[in-house]
């Protein structure tokens, strides 16, 4: 029975019983179902019915215990079945906090019922001990560490132990500096400064992405407004998928931009190609938006998603940022060498300019130049740099590795 997607049964027809061995729940796709327990004298107690859209059975799918209670169906029901198999390869995919609050949900559940049960049998006042099972044990170790982390992550946005480096980006036919990609790091007062690897997944899936998100455009376009005397160029801010989905990046990007004077032309916000695909037609909407404001828009990590220029031309992208792993094999991997020259030569072709990340030899530079590729960034021209720092090297290094 648990193998098949659906079931019909008649009225009158017990769906299970009490004391059964079962391997699956059902959720009502019609109909109506009774459910009853036995009383220690052997009679059927209703317990409830349940109705259309509801779940029933479900207790067996987590403590693969005995059937406590029995099903009948009311009336003729289409019922959709619920494998237990099905169920746990969600469970174990889910994060480790759901995990956990379903666990407890369900210990309650499970020690009403039980309560419930030893007064039908006349046992009322007396407890049982529940030895919690070793994955409760795991997920609530697993829990208290993401919570602690979450915990030490807010208290760092609360504090501003939060910082912007900012790596050069160059015109590869000058070496002149024309902007930066400002790059967040955490200042943590014990591990020392984390690189985003370490924290941005975390800030992803708890939602704190939102008001680092905020802080980091805040200060990248405040900080860039700062340099601009000095020929800094524009600035490159890497947007999230939570800002996309929140509804009002381009009102947010809008009051950014008034709040710190930079002219829109020297804003460049990066977005990622799984995020254009995930819902290309709001992405479209929004792109307008932004694009509407005077803002730039670059194609970050390109090569290592969905790439196809078969869309690309929908979408008002100025920039296409070719990943370092294509950048990294460039002179010892032929297919690198002639993926990266097709990028540059279609890229040209469309209108969109091409910056190269990863740049790590004068070679690699120099083959990206014969390509035409227009700007590039990498370890062979500047790592990622405070703001002082690079304020300095605009006053005395404003040309790299030409």
């Amino acid at each position: 029975m648990a193998n098949n997607d659906s079931l019909s049964v008649q009225a009158g027809q017990l769906i299970f019983e009490e004391g059964d061995l079962g391997d699956c729940a059902y959720v009502i796709q019609s109909g109506e179902v009774l459910i009853t327990a036995r009383t220690a004298e052997g009679e059927q107690v209703p317990i409830g019915k349940v109705g259309e859209g509801e779940l029933f059975g479900e207790m067996v799918l987590i403590d693969q215990s005995p059937r406590r209670a029995s099903a009948m169906a009311l009336v003729p029901t289409q019922l959709l079945v619920v494998p237990r198999a099905r169920f746990e390869v969600r469970l174990a995919a889910a994060d480790v906090l759901l995990r956990l609050f379903l666990k407890v949900l369900i210990e309650r559940y499970q020690d009403m019922r039980e309560n419930f049960h030893r007064a039908l049998e006349g046992r009322a006042g007396q407890e049982v001990t529940r030895r919690p099972a070793p994955s409760y044990i795991q997920d609530s170790a697993l829990a208290k560490e993401r919570l602690e982390a979450e915990s030490e992550l807010a208290e760092a946005l609360e504090k501003q132990n939060f910082q912007l480096r900012y790596q050069p980006i160059v015109e590869l036919s000058s070496g002149r500096v024309v902007g930066t990609e400002s790059l967040v790091r955490w200042a943590h007062p014990e591990r020392g400064l984390l690189s985003p690897d370490t924290f941005i997944p975390l800030a992803e899936e708890s939602g704190l992405i939102l008001p680092m998100s905020s802080w980091i455009m805040e200060t990248g376009c405040r900080d860039a407004h700062e340099y601009q005397g000095q020929g800094g160029g524009f600035v490159s801010i890497n947007l999230s998928v939570r800002q996309f989905d929140a509804g009002t990046l381009v009102q947010d990007v809008a009051e950014v931009l008034a709040r710190t004077g930079i002219a829109p032309q020297l804003v460049k916000l990066e977005i990622t190609e799984s995020l254009l695909m995930r819902d290309p037609e709001n992405a479209l909407l929004t792109l307008k938006g932004l694009k509407a404001l005077g803002v730039m828009i670059a194609l970050d990590d390109f090569g290592t998603g969905y790439s196809s220029f078969s869309y690309l031309h929908r979408f008002p992208i100025d920039a296409l940022k070719i990943d370092r792993s294509f950048i990294a094999t460039l002179d010892s991997d032929p297919k690198s060498f002639e993926i990266v020259r097709t990028l540059c030569a279609l890229a040209r072709a469309i209108g969109m300019s091409v910056i190269a990340e990863g740049i790590e030899t004068a070679e690699q530079a120099e083959t990206l130049r014969q390509f035409g590729a227009e700007f590039g960034q990498g370890y062979h021209f500047a790592r990622p740099m405070p703001k002082s720092a690079y304020l300095q090297l605009l006053q005395e290094t404003p040309h790299l590795g030409a």
